[in-house]
């Protein structure tokens, strides 16, 4: 996994789309970890619908990530998710150690009850090293095989997303459907520093060589900031 990254944006599958949001994480050689809240909409979806895209990122490049997720509460567990768990937390903890500090303060500062976290896996199935392409936004794209995504250069003025082309040619398929545009807009440690948008719609793609353009008709979005999320109509 890429050294530096401090987030990863966790693409699923809802009803309506895919649904990409940034994550603290770990990392073991096959697999990588978060920490979910049990009553989101990430841990709720992927017990039906396991197919997700990861995409962890630096200032200079961007990994993207397929692969299948399980929620370690949800049993059976397979003996592989449960044998990797002890290797996972300490790494977790270590990396992500200033974050859940922050946490803690601020949960104290709002006298938040956050939810319960449960821990969830997702097993690495393929993954595309893609240099230049740091995560300025991160799009979530449908495909048959499940959710895609990819690091982004979004314009807000047209409301295109520039993306690497490789993965969405990879994946086949129409050049329109579900997705969304995750733009995290967080400026510091912990949640009351966290805010940022997330456009869902349909989105048109044209791929051109080495670069697609995705046109993304939004029709809802969902703002959060701190401990607050709301959704409404674009």
């Amino acid at each position: 996994m890429l050294g530096g990254a401090s987030f990863a944006y966790l693409a699923v599958e809802t009803s309506t789309g895919p649904h990409v949001t940034p994550l603290l994480f770990a990392a073991t050689p096959d697999r990588v970890w978060f920490a979910v809240g049990r009553g989101t909409v990430k841990a709720r979806v992927v017990a039906r619908r396991p197919k997700v895209g990861v995409v962890a990122s630096n200032d200079r490049a961007s990994v993207a990530i397929r692969g299948e997720a399980t929620l370690l509460e949800r049993l059976p567990a397979s003996p592989a998710e449960l044998a990797r768990a002890p290797f996972a937390v300490p790494d977790f903890a270590s990396r992500n150690a200033l974050e859940m500090a922050a946490f803690a303060r601020d949960v104290a500062l709002r006298s938040a009850r956050p939810q319960r976290l449960v821990l969830l896996s997702v097993r690495i199935d393929s993954l595309d090293l893609l240099e230049g392409w740091p995560a300025e936004a991160v799009l979530g794209w449908m495909s048959a095989a499940g959710p895609i995504a990819l690091p982004a250069r979004w314009s807000a003025r047209t409301e295109h997303a520039r993306v690497p082309a490789g993965p969405l040619r990879d994946a086949g398929g129409p050049r329109t459907a579900a997705a969304c545009v995750c733009i995290d807009e967080s400026d510091g440690l912990g949640p009351l520093a966290k805010r940022g948008r997330l456009l869902r719609g349909e989105g048109h793609a044209t791929l051109r060589g080495d670069v697609a353009s995705v046109a993304l008709e939004a029709d809802r979005i969902t703002r959060w900031k701190g401990f607050r999320t709301e959704t409404a109509a674009a």
